[in-house]
């Protein structure tokens, strides 16, 4: 995944070219397979059978491979990511079968192949893409491969797929009208420079609108509730976190959301970009991208893992929800819709405890004595002697 990602941020496609293992290698890994078990022997001859399956593994041969890559860079450009500022915040695989049977025999190749998605954190433009990918296959206990398929700006699997599927629909309506078009022309029924200028007139058209419309999705949430948590990061360090929910004022329904916290002795807080999926789960990413919480909320208890996006350490985490009060509470708003980050009144760095005493061999550590009692004053004796002459 750091490859992959590495060529994308320098724009290197000779490097991404050579993450592939060429046809001549994975020809004489079944060509000269070890495994000479009849099951294997049988499979292999399939590919035997196939060669040609194996070229879509080889850049050189399959050029979509790099075309792609390059295709992502120019539209990752287009949509305002600053490539050379990308960090990743994380990424999910899933296991990739074999659905043809041209490459029935391939998992003794390569025993394991992953696609999924590689969710990357633009620090200077502060935005996150979501970057599919296929292929990265495990060959003698190395990963090659990783072909990048598609890049939109999603913080979660759900919202990429849902923004793919309106591409997708937008591309096959466009297809449709040059169609149409192309019939019209042949029929000689249109002006052909004059419906060019409708048609380019159109696609700006409709993309301006669906900017228009996402800008105004943005524009148009209110907040309607806010929740307060206390609690624990592997039982020891204390952490607190506060989530806004929004609603989408053209449906009523919930869409978004957004949240502070901090832990250990952090003085400010740190802002988060949170999501839901579809199962439930919760993905709250720091802004910048220092770690990611991955929680279930059951009965008012956030349950989960933070995790450091660069070592992937991390702890369990267990928070409760808490009342807050409304002075903290706006401070707090104030914050998300001001972007100014701080901390809120009553809440200060622990002090440091006082070092202990140095320890001295030989001596033995008994308490300081009592500091002798300061003699009377004269003036009382003066008193005490005027007292007893008045008593004779």
């Amino acid at each position: 995944m750091n490859n992959v990602l590495g060529c994308l941020s320098n724009k290197d496609s000779a490097s991404y070219f050579s993450l592939f293992l060429p046809f001549d290698t994975l020809w004489q890994l079944v060509m000269h397979n070890p495994n000479h078990s009849p099951e294997a022997t049988v499979q292999l001859n399939n590919l035997k059978e196939h060669p040609q399956a194996l070229l879509e593994f080889d850049p050189a041969y399959n050029r979509d491979i790099i075309k792609r890559f390059n295709d992502i860079l120019q539209k990752g450009e287009d949509s305002g990511i600053h490539w050379n500022q990308i960090v990743m915040q994380r990424y999910e695989l899933y296991k990739e079968v074999i659905t043809s049977h041209t490459l029935a025999g391939y998992d003794i190749i390569a025993p394991e192949r992953f696609k999924g998605y590689i969710f990357v954190r633009d620090l200077l433009g502060r935005l996150t893409f979501c970057i599919s990918i296929i292929e990265i296959q495990k060959i003698n206990g190395y990963f090659f491969g990783g072909q990048v398929l598609n890049i939109l700006e999603a913080s979660s699997i759900d919202q990429f797929l849902a923004k793919e599927a309106d591409e997708r629909k937008y591309f096959e309506q466009l297809a449709q009208e040059e169609a149409a078009r192309a019939d019209s022309v042949k029929n000689g029924l249109i002006d052909t420079a004059a419906k060019d200028t409708v048609i380019i007139a159109k696609k700006d058209n409709d993309l301006n609108v669906e900017q228009s419309e996402e800008d105004t999705f943005k524009k148009r949430r209110e907040v309607v509730d806010r929740r307060y948590y206390e609690g624990k990061f592997d039982e020891e360090i204390p952490v607190k976190l506060f989530v806004r929910y929004m609603k989408d004022l053209r449906t009523g329904i919930v869409t978004g959301y957004d949240g502070l916290y901090k832990f250990g002795d952090q003085v400010d807080y740190v802002k988060l970009n949170i999501t839901k999926d579809k199962d439930g789960t919760w993905i709250m990413d720091d802004d910048p991208p220092v770690g990611t919480m991955e929680l279930e909320l059951k009965n008012k208890v956030y349950t989960g893992s933070w995790t450091n996006n660069e070592n992937q350490t991390g702890y369990d985490v267990l928070m409760t929800q808490k009342d807050i009060p409304s002075k903290k509470l706006e401070q707090l708003d104030k914050m998300l819709e001001s972007g100014i980050l701080g901390s809120v009144d009553g809440e200060t760095r622990p002090l440091p405890k006082a070092p202990a005493e140095p320890q001295i061999e030989g001596m033995e550590n008994t308490p300081d004595p009592e500091p002798a009692k300061p003699a009377e004053k004269e003036e009382k004796k003066r008193k005490k002697h005027r007292s007893d002459d008045d008593d004779e």
